[in-house]
């Protein structure tokens, strides 16, 4: 029986009255005073209640999507990374090494010579959870930091992953590329280091010659100075720049602080799940001479406009604009690198995966896919991807400098 569908929720339901029913029927026999009569009406009510517990966790699970399969509930699922060459179809590795990066010389602000105005304040460090982790050239460092973007006036708390290799001699001449990273709206800062750990898989992966060093930088998907809005990472007609704010006031800040980060187009990017998966493309469809690397885990397409977005375009065009798929239907293709992680049953996005994939082959915009058999909209899914996603942003983004021997 599938997971989703009307067949497990009728079930229940009629599992449900009947248990309540029981109840009814069976407590004037449970009434009296031995301790097995008091065991018999708390078995009864507990099971009452552990079924309509069940049946609003399968009405919750149909409705939002959070787990397509018994395989996804339960963690199995399989997946497969998929590098199309030349955007072609077929063809499967583990990493997409082209150049893929945008043009440009953005530095800073985003043009050459400008001064580099945007601020980050370190408020706190240390190291990871781990043996070790209080020495940053063996496990990195943790950095919660607050970037002041001076382009758009926003700011947002933020937590900056440095590698152990950015603390290590042969690297001291070595310019990092670095990513931007992002959850979901609302998006809790904390869970991309403690849920979905992404410095600690990004560890795992350096240390076993799989990822390459880079300096992540884990934010919310709206900044912490818009007071909750849902963005969508947005330039807000008459209100707040936030895809500016990324692709701008975010890399200057960082680089500004960590001098040895590079300001190349093809050595900045972004990855995100949900929320953050819309941004991580919108952002690099969008300013390519700044950003030229994103990977999408379960984004959005499309230009999304509900209750917690509000109005952010203001016309019917300013809307297509923000639209990934219109851009890829209407515009010039940019010299980007993308991946986009989807599932074949669970997530409503696959075929917004295989258009895109369509539209960008044989153009400057280079594609590869990272699809599961099953996998919902959920933290299990992004889990399973995110390794792997990992290791391909981390092999895609390239730095101006070679990497040391050492490594």
């Amino acid at each position: 029986m599938s997971l989703n569908g009307s067949l497990l929720i009728v079930l229940l339901i009629l599992l449900t009255l009947a248990a309540f029913t029981g109840v009814v029927l069976l407590w004037r026999r449970l009434s009296g005073r031995t301790w097995k009569h008091l065991l018999g009406r708390i078995g009864v009510l507990c099971g009452a209640q552990l079924m309509l517990v069940v049946l609003l966790a399968a009405l919750s699970n149909d409705y939002f999507g959070f787990y397509s399969s018994w395989h996804d509930l339960m963690g199995t699922a399989s997946q497969t990374l998929n590098q199309n060459k030349d955007n072609g179809v077929g063809g499967t590795a583990t990493a997409d090494n082209g150049s893929g990066g945008g043009s440009g010389n953005g530095t800073g602000n985003g043009g050459p010579g400008q001064p580099r105005r945007s601020l980050l304040t370190v408020q706190s460090t240390g190291g990871l959870s781990l043996p070790g982790g209080t020495n940053p050239s063996a496990t990195g460092e943790i950095q919660n930091v607050t970037i002041q973007g001076a382009t758009t006036g926003l700011s947002t708390q933020a937590i900056v992953y440095l590698p152990p290799q950015y603390f290590q001699p042969a690297f001291s001449g070595y310019k990092f590329p670095a990513a931007i990273v992002s959850t979901g709206y609302p998006g809790d800062l904390a869970a991309l280091e403690n849920k979905l750990k992404y410095p600690y898989r990004l560890l795992t992966g350096i240390n076993n010659r799989q990822d390459k060093p880079i300096v992540l930088v884990m934010t919310q998907p709206s900044p912490s100075s818009v007071n909750g809005v849902d963005t969508e990472c947005t330039n807000v007609p008459g209100g707040p720049q936030v895809n500016t704010f990324w692709a701008q006031d975010i890399p200057a800040a960082i680089e500004r602080e960590y001098s040895r980060v590079t300001d190349a187009p093809n050595g900045w990017g972004v990855i995100g799940d949900s929320t953050g998966g819309d941004c991580a493309l919108k952002v690099v469809m969008m300013n390519s001479d700044r950003i030229a690397v994103a990977a999408s885990l379960s984004g959005d397409y499309n230009a999304p406009q509900d209750i917690t977005t509000g109005d952010l375009y203001g016309s019917p065009q300013f809307r297509d604009l923000n639209n990934v798929m219109w851009r890829l239907r209407h515009l010039a293709k940019p010299p980007v690198s993308v991946l986009l992680a989807s599932s074949k049953s669970g997530e409503s996005d696959y075929q917004n995966v295989l258009d895109f994939q369509r539209l960008t082959a044989g153009t400057p915009t280079h594609t590869s896919t990272l699809i599961r058999n099953e996998g919902g909209h959920n933290f299990a899914t992004w889990n399973a991807e995110i390794a792997p996603a990992m290791q391909w942003l981390s092999n895609t983004l390239q730095s101006p400098t070679p990497l040391p021997l050492a490594y």
